[in-house]
């Protein structure tokens, strides 16, 4: 009985000296912490409002067609104009948008590598999945993330 309870107790012991150390930061907080991501933001809204003021002014030119009782071929002509002008300005819009996405990404991934590296964490996940323990790294985080401009 005493031998199954040291060996038990060195079983503990050893998972426990094995078991990696957590870490966890809120990403969303991270995300919205990072200067960077409101630049990003801030030129995305810009390119948007750019875009729906031509998207609006084509959604004009196609309602006074119907007024002026165009025909159904001229109707669909000025539709085509505004797709094939509109189209481009989307598909550079959304690729702006995952191509900073992309950075902002990896500037995060690294930060939490340099973070978790400096105070010993092994592994670190989403907050979200915490339920008890673990070190939050969020605010170190952002602070790397924003120091490295």
């Amino acid at each position: 009985m005493k031998l199954a309870k040291i060996i038990l107790s060195l079983a503990i012991l050893a998972s426990i000296s094995l078991a990696a150390t957590v870490g966890y930061i809120d990403v969303k907080q991270v995300f919205e912490g990072y200067s960077k991501t409101k630049s990003v933001q801030d030129d995305l809204n810009n390119k948007m409002k750019d875009y729906e003021k031509l998207r609006n002014k084509h959604a004009q030119k196609l309602t006074e067609a119907k007024i002026d009782g165009k025909t159904e071929k001229d109707l669909e002509k000025l539709q085509e104009e505004m797709k094939k002008e509109l189209g481009p300005k989307e598909a550079e819009i959304q690729m702006i948008n995952d191509e900073q996405m992309a950075k902002i990404r990896k500037d995060i991934v690294a930060a939490v590598d340099a973070v978790s590296k400096e105070v010993g964490i092994d592994v670190v996940v989403d907050k979200q999945v915490i339920i008890t323990g673990g070190m939050d790294l969020t605010e170190q985080v952002i602070t790397r993330l924003n120091k490295k401009k």
